[in-house]
């Protein structure tokens, strides 16, 4: 059903999505939201925990990533989970797999910023599974008529080359994208200097997989030479202090560059960066953390509300 939604249908969700992340970033339901919690054990499995209510519905999502195989030390299997929702009675009303919700739900959240973008030509997507497949996806449903070549950093050539076969499979005509191209790049050691050329010709760089390393230096996208503009970077893995995607240079590069404004202070020339959950993410998201950000250097979905900040620069 998603999956044959048209571009108009595309964008009432993604106004959905925008409208109800405002919502719950307000004070009014804010204070009636409880806090994620994580849990990690001794065998590295991690379990995130996510409550939520509202007036209409009650519901949690729980999601385990397994723990990494006892020999190798190598994580096997992929995240996996389940979103409950209960009516105001509490009687259930809907028991789903948390994967495909919330590959599509991170994946939409991630074409918020993205839809600002002039020049989204050149993607490059780290990761393979699920948020990879439906953030490919609903970059063609948006805009596939302007992308003309989306590239896959990974560990796994099969990996990438099943994603690649899927979506092309699903085109046909349908998203305008006839023309784009698809590639994979090895994120496997001695690859730098491809994956760095690729991040310094990008328009859009999304960050798919969850991730304890950093997946490239902060400055093979802030400088960017002749090409002048620095691209969309986005992140969705980091969901523990101890996880991280991104280089804490990149976002310290953003608070302090020259660029942007910050909602919360109208101060110009400063920089924010876009965060889901503001509170969580200064201790629970691993580039914050160990960037060493404060709160008023992070604006969550309320600042988007500020029609200037969005095409201030700081994408």
């Amino acid at each position: 059903m998603l999956l044959n939604l048209t571009r108009p249908e595309i964008h009432h969700f993604l106004h959905i999505i925008s409208s109800t992340l405002i919502s719950f970033s307000t004070a009014l339901e804010r204070q009636h939201q409880p806090s994620p919690s994580t849990i990690s054990r001794l065998n590295g499995q991690r379990t995130l925990f996510r409550p939520f209510t509202s007036p209409d519905s009650i519901g949690a999502k729980l999601v385990v990533e397994p723990a990494p195989n006892s020999t190798t030390g190598k994580r096997e299997h992929p995240i996996q989970g389940l979103l409950f929702i209960l009516d105001p009675l509490g009687n259930p009303t809907g028991i789903l797999s948390a994967e495909e919700i919330t590959g599509y739900r991170t994946s939409m959240s991630a074409m918020i910023p993205f839809s600002w973008r002039k020049h989204v030509s050149n993607i490059v997507i780290f990761g393979a599974g699920m948020q990879a497949l439906w953030h490919t996806r609903l970059i063609l449903g948006l805009r596939g008529e302007e992308v003309r070549c989306i590239t896959f950093v990974g560990s796994s050539r099969g990996r990438v080359e099943a994603v690649i076969g899927r979506v092309r499979g699903e085109m046909g005509g349908r998203w305008g994208s006839d023309e784009c191209k698809f590639r994979f790049v090895s994120a496997e050691n001695g690859s730098d200097g491809e994956v760095e050329r690729c991040l310094r010709e990008a328009d859009c760089v999304f960050c798919t997989t969850p991730s304890q390393k950093m997946l490239f230096p902060a400055a093979w996208v802030m400088e960017r030479g002749e090409v002048g503009r620095r691209p969309l970077v986005s992140a969705i893995g980091s969901w523990l202090s101890e996880m991280i995607e991104l280089d804490p240079d990149l976002l310290r590069g953003v608070v302090c560059g020259e660029e942007g404004m910050n909602p919360w202070t109208g101060e110009r020339g400063r920089g924010v960066v876009l965060v889901d959950d503001r509170e969580y993410a200064v201790h629970g998201c691993g580039e914050v953390v160990q960037s060493g950000l404060a709160g008023e250097d992070l604006v969550d979905w309320r600042g988007t509300c500020c029609e200037e900040w969005k095409y201030s620069g700081i994408w």
